[in-house]
């Protein structure tokens, strides 16, 4: 420990003043010090009345730690500035560590005055919810809150939808930097004139009605969060770009596939410019749909989800507001054959699915809260709604979140392979959800409820494992070759090659995304070369999971597999 505390102390020393410039949270006037005795600190204080020939009044105010000898001392900051304070503090051969005195809030909770009211992040079991029956996003915060990749992009949802309240205080809504509004002029090149606000697809004009849906969808994706006013989105910093089909209420197919293409034009743009123009739009949300709808009647519709998909965007599409088996009737969108499209029922604060919402087991992927939503609403005011579009929305702004806790290197692969590392998002996104009953039994392809803790948790340990399973070159002890079948239900069959020498024990583990070990089989190894080994998981719920072999203080690269 005391090499810890002296190699942090000598750190924080040669940062000099660039330290003390990034600290917005320091208390003026207060060092928290830690001296060699009790004797020291009063020697301390009186040694430095004076500093640079000014009047310091340095005193002990408080006692912190008997046993460790941490004083809290005072010193007039209006009469010598902290960091020249905290220098001559140092300096002192009296001196362990010492440091300014810091300011903290509790994490994860934001301090927006209708927080409490929004069950869907944090149940606590008010208005007579179940606790817990929630997306964990006061746990998903401490992680991140969203806004930024590793890289420095904007990360941006697209909300289609009837319109918006462009004004409405609380709500980060995108604005193309390379157009001039108004002037009747393409500035930025891009087929779009005067797209700065967005895009109207029935129009083509950046023009929209002010509409309640659409501005309380785009609360639930990324209201400002933390900033003292109304409520707060999934995402606390998003940018959220608003795209019309026309008007509230409904539509025209023609301006719903005008209003995708703009999307998918903005992100396309932003690939082929290395982010010079466009936005880095890695999700839509969509809270319409045709009732009963088949997927052959409406091709062209259907094969946006596909063409979105390939420039590196996943769309939330919310099922129908009628209790019916879409599996059976069919629904627009979210009967639509597409890989890159997740679609969403709705679920209550007791965890039980709402009984007038769509479902089924192979075309609807997960449920996420949509029951008496509190969110954003025109003029500045906010309100509580229900149905699916209010669901839809948190799973939208969650894999939103999860791309800005990618590591560099994952958005660099993500920007190579759009189309493939989406893929990846959405496999993770459903392979976190939290199984419930009501989900279950042919209900959603998951048997799950969004939880956004998880999602965000297993991008983050997916770097993490990408990290610990890139091994030295010249250690070749272990290398899976091959896992199958995968994804996989009850058993899974492991191919490695070996370099440990017979009777070495090895331990196969299968890891879940929390980090914790779920599984694991121990054995001695029994020869060199290519090995095989079943894993049953039978026990195992359905997610996402990695596997690794560990042996003789050696590691194998680590390989993803999902267990549905």
């Amino acid at each position: 420990m005391k090499t810890i505390i002296t190699f942090f102390s000598i750190m924080l020393i040669f940062s000099g003043h660039f330290l003390y410039a990034q600290e917005t949270n320091i208390v003026p006037g207060n060092l928290l010090v830690m001296v060699n005795s009790e004797a020291a600190a009063i020697k301390l204080s009186h040694d430095l009345q004076f500093v640079s020939g000014l009047k310091t009044d340095f005193k002990v105010k408080r006692l912190l730690s008997r046993s460790m000898h941490i004083y809290l001392f005072d010193f007039n900051s209006a009469s010598i500035n902290n960091a020249e304070m905290l220098n001559a503090v140092r300096r002192s051969t009296l001196v362990k560590i010492a440091q300014f005195n810091h300011t903290f809030t509790e994490r994860a909770t934001p301090n927006d005055p209708q927080f409490g009211l929004m069950w869907d992040m944090k149940n606590t079991g008010q208005s007579g919810g179940t606790p817990l029956a929630d997306i964990q996003a006061t746990e998903a915060w401490d992680i991140t809150t969203g806004g930024l990749t590793a890289q420095g992009d904007t990360i941006v949802v697209a909300v289609i939808d009837g319109g918006f309240d462009l004004n409405q205080q609380d709500l980060n809504f995108w604005k193309n930097r390379d157009e001039i509004p108004n002037n009747s002029i393409d500035d930025d090149n891009n087929g779009y004139i005067d797209d700065y606000d967005g895009w109207n697809g029935s129009n083509a004009t950046d023009n929209f009605s002010v509409a309640s849906h659409g501005t309380h969808v785009s609360g639930t994706v990324g209201a400002k969060g933390n900033n003292g006013i109304g409520v707060t989105g999934v995402n606390w910093n998003v940018k959220v770009m608003p795209v019309s089909y026309g008007s509230s209420g409904g539509g025209f197919e023609a301006n719903v596939v005008s209003s995708y293409a703009f999307v998918m034009d903005q992100r396309r743009e932003y690939n082929e410019t290395n982010g010079a123009k466009g936005a880095f739009v890695v999700s839509t949300n969509s809270s319409f749909g045709v009732n009963n709808g088949q997927p052959t009647a409406y091709p062209l519709w259907c094969a946006m989800y596909d063409s979105l998909g390939a420039v590196g965007i996943l769309s939330a599409g919310a099922t129908a507001n009628a209790n019916f088996n879409v599996d059976v009737t069919g629904d627009i969108p979210t009967a639509c054959e597409s890989d890159w499209l997740v679609t969403v029922t709705n679920t209550t604060n007791t965890d039980s699915k709402n009984s007038s919402c769509g479902y089924g087991a192979t075309t609807i992927d997960l449920g996420a809260p949509g029951t008496s939503i509190t969110s954003t609403y025109p003029s500045n005011s906010y309100s509580s709604i229900s149905g699916t579009s209010m669901a839809t929305p948190h799973v939208a702004g969650a894999i939103a979140l999860m791309y800005s806790v990618f590591c560099p290197q994952f958005i660099a692969n993500y920007k190579a392979d759009p189309a493939g590392i989406a893929l990846m998002v959405k496999d993770s996104l459903l392979g976190a959800v939290d199984v419930i009953a009501s989900m279950s039994s042919g209900i959603t392809a998951t048997g799950g409820r969004l939880n956004l803790f998880k999602a965000v948790k297993s991008i983050q340990n997916y770097c993490s494992f990408v990290s610990v399973g890139i091994i030295d070159p010249s250690d070749d002890s272990f290398e899976i070759t091959n896992i199958y079948p995968n994804p996989t239900t009850k058993t899974l069959n492991i191919v490695y090659n070996s370099s440990q020498f017979p009777g070495n024990l090895i331990s196969i583990g299968l890891v879940n995304v929390l980090g914790q070990e779920v599984k694991n089989i121990k054995m001695e190894s029994n020869t060199k070369g290519i090995q095989h080994i079943s894993m049953d998981l039978n026990a195992i719920e359905k997610g996402i999971y990695f596997v690794r072999i560990n042996g003789n203080n050696k590691k194998s690269n680590t390989v993803k597999v999902v267990v549905y």
